[in-house]
């Protein structure tokens, strides 16, 4: 693979140089919260599957979550997701969901914290053998495996700050009690369930764009153009990966068929089953759903 070129450290900077504003680019942004990622214009779709975010309503224009998007296979310019797939209980899922809506030529902008430099540095790194398990599996956000390992080894003077000391293990104890209950119910839980630093992010990436490791881990055609720890500079506490979807000439004859066939403009990209966001807030109880 070709060293990358020289990298800004800035949101703005990055999006600038691979998604130019201003050049009509159409794409989706998940797991946005109330802080979207900057410098992108036109606007994108806004995907969300959390009503907020702590206290703040999320930005989000459709329901969504990361495993499955209500967009058309090779209909965007581009996905960008911010510490999302640390949420994600099966990542190759989610990658392989973001790979399936971006057109050849398109790409994917991806952040994840760095374990080093979160409340995870405590937790052991997620290796590339375990996310592929994952996959095979077709692990959920109701799986348990994480929740002990999570609970007890998060930094909770960085999880939350606030707690005195003293009462940090009862804490603990409780966070771990409500995710086991959680999933009692049949509903999914929100935690990291995944710890990632450059190497094995840069791993599991270059991992996929190879021969499959096995017949039912897809190969994806992508290359990685952009690569940065301790981005963006003003928190310095993830690692950007910026990768460019080639795809085969089947997938790059199906998108110019789209291209050609799509009559609505902008929404053409949108599924028929794309439901808004604001209807499915208004008929769905809680929080929602996990991605």
């Amino acid at each position: 693979m070709k060293n990358p070129p020289p990298t800004s450290m800035t949101h703005e900077e990055k999006i600038i140089r691979w998604l130019p504003p201003g050049t009509g680019l159409i794409g989706a942004e998940i797991g946005a919260g109330d802080k979207p990622a900057p410098a992108l214009d036109p606007l994108p779709f806004y995907v969300d599957c959390f009503k907020t975010f702590g206290a703040a309503a999320n930005r989000a224009d459709y329901y969504g979550h990361a495993c499955a998007l209500p967009f058309h296979t090779h209909s965007l310019d581009y996905v960008v997701a911010s510490h999302v797939l640390e949420h994600v209980a099966n990542p190759i899922a989610a990658l392989a969901e973001w790979y399936r809506v971006v057109k050849p030529g398109g790409l994917i902008y991806l952040v994840v914290p760095n374990r080093r430099a979160a409340w995870d540095h405590r937790r052991e790194l997620t290796t590339v053998a375990h996310l592929i398990d994952d996959f095979v599996q077709d692990t959920t956000a109701r799986d348990a495996t994480h929740i002990e390992e999570f609970s007890e080894n998060v930094d909770w003077s960085l999880f939350s700050p606030d707690t005195p000391e003293d009462e940090i293990p009862a804490q603990r104890a409780a966070l771990a009690r409500g995710l086991r209950e959680t999933i009692a119910r049949g509903e999914e839980i929100n935690i990291h369930f995944h710890t990632f630093e450059p190497a094995n992010l840069r791993e599991l990436l270059e991992t996929l764009a190879a021969a499959p490791v096995m017949p039912v881990v897809p190969r994806f055609h992508w290359e990685i153009v952009d690569f940065a720890d301790g981005f963006p500079a003003a928190t310095p506490n993830g690692v950007l990966a910026v990768l460019k979807v080639h795809k085969g000439w089947r997938a790059r004859a199906d998108a110019a068929v789209f291209q050609i066939l799509a009559k609505d403009g902008r929404n053409s990209v949108l599924r028929a089953d794309a439901q808004p966001f604001s209807e499915w807030a208004a008929k769905t109880s809680g929080l929602g759903g996990t991605r």
